[in-house]
């Protein structure tokens, strides 16, 4: 299969991803996932599934809470996975290109989540307000799915294309103010959602187990699958010695 064919095919393949993520949700955007498919298209599952496990790791924790627009796991694994594999092998290349990319695809998203889309949904209203099912249809699903295309299925395919030295030179053409700017304002904005998330649950009793996750994350150094793995057993704790107190 040719360079230009593989490239496409794994371009394709993200553009798909982006639009699962934004609809169905079965999670074949997952660096884990997403790390096999293109090692498949591009002749080396191995190095695919290490660069997907190894990329996953490094965005386990990486959420999307409120309207906070993390760095984009999906489509620096499949640029670091192509990449790793044009330059034969291994995933130390892939780590050092994963991160750098994933800013990319958090400009796209913010792009997309805080412009386009809003601008798609003007447009919805508007269709529905004349009735028009074929504009709702049209503006709320085939147009925005198209993005995903130009966002990120483009870029993919030229950065697969033509290697390593076009990824890097989009890289450096990224002013680093906007970089900086969208990770201090991405976490603002982060600690925003979550503080809308909490509010919706409407239990004062459970802030001291936030209060206590803060803590072990800030002073003892704890990172996310710990607290994660130390939230189940507060869960369980809790269920024990309350709920089936209870129900007892």
């Amino acid at each position: 299969m040719s360079l230009f064919m593989q490239a496409f095919l794994v371009a394709v393949f993200v553009t798909i991803a982006f639009i699962d993520s934004h609809t169905t949700q079965i999670h074949i955007f997952r660096p884990v996932v997403v790390g096999p498919v293109v090692g498949l298209i591009m002749g080396d599952v191995q190095t695919g599934f290490a660069v997907g496990v190894t990329v996953e790791l490094m965005f386990l924790a990486v959420i999307f809470v409120g309207t906070a627009v993390p760095p984009n796991p999906t489509i620096s694994t499949a640029i670091a996975t192509g990449i790793a594999i044009l330059a034969g092998g291994g995933t130390d290349i892939a780590v050092a290109t994963a991160l750098p990319v994933s800013f990319i695809g958090q400009v796209a998203e913010t792009v997309q989540n805080s412009v386009i889309n809003v601008f798609f949904m003007h447009r919805v209203e508007k269709a529905a307000e004349k009735l028009n099912t074929r504009g709702i249809v049209l503006n709320n699903l085939v147009l925005p799915m198209a993005v995903n295309a130009i966002l990120y299925g483009v870029p993919t395919f030229l950065a697969i294309y033509f290697g390593a030295a076009y990824v890097q030179g989009i890289i450096d053409a990224i002013p680093d103010k906007i970089i900086t700017g969208l990770s201090v304002g991405g976490s603002m904005i982060g600690a925003v959602g979550f503080a809308l998330l909490l509010n919706s649950i409407k239990a004062k009793k459970f802030w001291p187990f936030c209060l206590l996750g803060f803590f072990m994350a800030s002073y003892l150094g704890i990172n996310m699958v710990g607290i994660a793995v130390f939230a189940v057993v507060c869960v369980a704790m809790f269920y024990y010695f309350k709920i089936a107190d209870e129900k007892a």
